[in-house]
């Protein structure tokens, strides 16, 4: 039976949690086309947030679609994402969170699972957002009372980017977190230039520099969001196949064993002739927010 819903207005862009435009697989900024416009001022004061259990066939195929072009084919790939997702959204609806213009528009939404933490942040796993998805699986399936929110992916509609949309969201979710009874907000990012220098390790990626500022739009973002980096986490995202599987990825015969670049892909993945096999080991980083 579908659960009566609560309905959230907008009556201002102009937050005081400033987390910036972004996602997160492992979360970093993702563009999805949409022949939509709204004037930004009506939207603001009109726009509402949902949850899962809430959104009509419309607003559900439109959000389906949204993933399905969100991310690049390597990611698509997760074994991860291929068995757990519906158990994301079957079990923990009430954080899947969308916001909707007043014509029934996505705009955005930002999709989360708790799991449990009571280790130090440090501690936090190599494995990354592939781990943290079976945590929050696990500990719901166990009973587990969570402590931790964490951030799958922010994704924000082409017609709605630069207008400040992912702050609304976002902050939206941080407010949400004290009903959760959670204390915090982990998320392992996914940069969002990172492709452009697939053999640059992670931890120098994140030194890169532009006018002395941190290079990578969505690092910045939530650095000036009140957000703080805990470390790289070098397996984040694991992808493996045969190579019929990775000739039809990379799009090219491979004819030796070594590493190979994927569209999209952050770092290269390595192909092994003698065992017929390759890898992707996706380097993301782990933040959080320590006042929620």
């Amino acid at each position: 039976m579908r659960r009566k819903f609560q309905i959230y207005e907008i009556l201002s862009v102009s937050v005081s949690v400033g987390v910036g435009v972004g996602v997160g697989v492992g979360v970093g900024v993702k563009v999805i086309k949409s022949n939509v416009y709204l004037n930004h001022r009506i939207a603001t004061k009109m726009n509402k947030f949902l949850t899962l259990s809430d959104l009509d066939n419309s607003l559900h195929k439109h959000y389906r679609t949204a993933i399905e072009k969100a991310f690049p084919p390597i990611t698509q790939q997760s074994k991860i994402i291929q068995t757990y997702w519906e158990k994301i959204e079957h079990y923990f609806p009430e954080t899947q969170l969308f916001l909707v213009s007043p014509n029934q528009q996505l705009i955005g939404f930002f999709n989360t699972i708790p799991f449990q933490w009571n280790k130090a942040l440090m501690e936090l796993p190599d494995e990354g957002w592939d781990w943290m998805v079976k945590k929050g699986i696990h500990d719901f399936e166990t009973k587990q009372k969570p402590n931790a929110l964490g951030g799958l992916q922010v994704i924000i509609t082409k017609a709605f980017l630069g207008k400040g949309f992912s702050k609304v969201i976002i902050a939206e979710g941080k407010k949400r977190i004290a009903q959760f009874g959670i204390k915090q907000l982990i998320i392992p990012i996914r940069p969002t230039l990172k492709h452009k220098y697939p053999k640059l390790e992670m931890q120098e990626y994140i030194a890169l520099k532009e006018n002395e500022q941190v290079y990578d739009p969505w690092i910045r973002t939530h650095l000036k969001g009140g957000a703080e980096i805990i470390k790289v986490c070098g397996n984040s995202m694991n992808v493996k196949g045969d190579l019929n599987f990775w000739k039809r990825l990379i799009g090219k015969e491979l004819i030796s064993s070594g590493l190979y670049k994927v569209a999209g892909a952050l770092n290269p993945v390595r192909i092994d002739l003698e065992n017929q096999s390759g890898e992707y080991r996706e380097e993301n980083i782990w933040i959080h927010y320590p006042k929620v």
